[in-house]
């Protein structure tokens, strides 16, 4: 008699998350299904496309020389593309290098109105000019490589009638190295590549991920970069959505970047980034909310359903302790739980197969636990420090002084989640 009325009250606490963790894994579930159906529009057969080749530069003296030779090497008309830099704030080499190395080069210096969105919303702006000049506007970042068939695939795809902007895939270089980067090419290969494609195939919005995209010239011009949140880019293709712009995906365009792997690093990629997920959340969810019950749609439910959804690692968080504390109350809410556990984990291995991973990648999924446990921390760190604000670049590899000793032994990884 006495255990009923404990079961009763925590399957009562239960059923909410529960309810929740079931309408976030069956949509998992028909994202994970659309994007193994996807197939991007392109057209081949246009001509080709004026390009501006846009970089936003904050003292990435090091890394231009790789991202412009690989700008070089790109199967793209040389006459139908230009590259452009924005050396913002940069107290190094950044400028001097850009211009010997042939592209067109921006110097901004404006220490109130820091980070990549100001930057790029800045040069827009005031060059509007020269970009009026060119069909299209392609945004990477400056540690990027670029995949020779990137312009091609981008301009094909924005030769599609009805199409203002696309997203190509950003992932990570060299997966392979350790378990670090191994998890954070997975992690990519979900919310980078499941979850375009998936919500894309539904007639939803790729969304943009920072880096790789590429818009019609007017449409560009005619916003700015009106985002200047620490998640600018995601804001961006949310009020674009809203405004009845969707981001289509193209998989066959391709940059790839090295994830940060080192405590300093890490710290504040993923302050920033999981800062700029919960800001976003709290304007845009009821926004989203309203515009759904205005304009019911798929696409518009899609959307709505998006932004429910949390970072990878909180969702298995929440899996394993709702099955955990189920164990307490019934065989069926464990049941239930451990079916929304297997729907992501299908997101997971439908990622590595589309993507295909190498086997190496799926053997390196049994440090996941790892991952959870330093993620639980974090977050834990995160409830508690007080935020102090503003935009902060992640450090370059080189820029972190005796790295490489301080991460030895750690079970600290970053680019696992969005």
């Amino acid at each position: 008699m006495t255990e009923f009325p404990f079961q009763l009250v925590l399957g009562t606490v239960l059923a909410l998350p529960t309810a929740y963790l079931m309408v976030v894994s069956a949509y998992l579930l028909v994202i994970c299904i659309g994007a193994w159906l996807y197939r991007p529009e392109a057209d081949y057969d246009a001509s080709p496309m004026r390009v501006a080749l846009l970089v936003p530069a904050h003292n990435e003296a090091a890394h231009l020389p790789a991202l412009i030779a690989s700008a070089q090497q790109l199967r793209y008309p040389r006459d139908r593309f230009d590259l452009f830099i924005i050396a913002d704030n940069c107290t190094d080499k950044t400028a001097e290098i850009a211009r010997q190395e042939g592209a067109h080069v921006f110097e901004r210096h404006d220490l109130d109105h820091r980070g990549k969105g100001p930057a790029l919303d800045w040069a827009l702006k005031t060059q509007a000019e020269i970009f009026s000049q060119y069909d299209a506007i392609s945004l990477v970042d400056a540690d990027m490589h670029i995949d020779p068939e990137f312009l091609r695939e981008l301009a094909a795809s924005l030769a599609v009638p009805g199409v203002e902007v696309v997203q190509a895939l950003n992932t990570v270089a060299h997966p392979e190295n350790n378990w670090r980067t191994a998890l954070g090419f997975a992690g990519f290969a979900v919310v980078n590549h499941v979850r375009p494609a998936g919500r894309c195939w539904l007639g939803g919005t790729g969304e943009l991920k920072g880096s790789g995209m590429a818009f019609r010239a007017p449409l560009l011009l005619r916003y700015g970069w009106p985002s200047h949140a620490l998640a600018e880019d995601v804001e961006f293709a949310k009020m674009l959505f809203l405004d009845g712009i969707r981001v289509q995906y193209n998989p066959r365009a391709l940059v790839t970047s090295e994830i940060p792997t080192q405590r300093s690093q890490i710290k504040v990629q993923q302050q920033r980034w999981e800062r700029g997920k919960l800001d976003l959340f709290r304007r845009y969810a009821p926004r989203l909310s309203w515009h759904f019950l205005r304009h019911p749609s798929v696409a518009n439910l899609d959307a709505l359903l998006d932004i429910l959804v949390p970072p990878q690692s909180v969702l298995a968080l929440t899996y394993l302790s709702a099955a955990a504390l189920s164990l307490l109350v019934h065989p069926l809410w464990t049941a239930l739980l451990v079916a929304c556990l297997t729907a992501d984990a299908l997101c997971i291995a439908s990622g590595l197969l589309l993507t295909r991973a190498p086997l190496r990648i799926w053997l390196y999924l049994g440090a996941v636990p790892l991952l959870l446990l330093w993620k639980l921390r974090f977050y834990l760190r995160l409830l508690f420090t007080r935020h102090e604000g503003g935009w902060q670049r992640t450090p370059r590899d080189g820029e972190v002084a005796g790295a490489g000793k301080e991460t030895q032994g750690t079970a600290e990884t970053a680019g696992t989640d969005e």
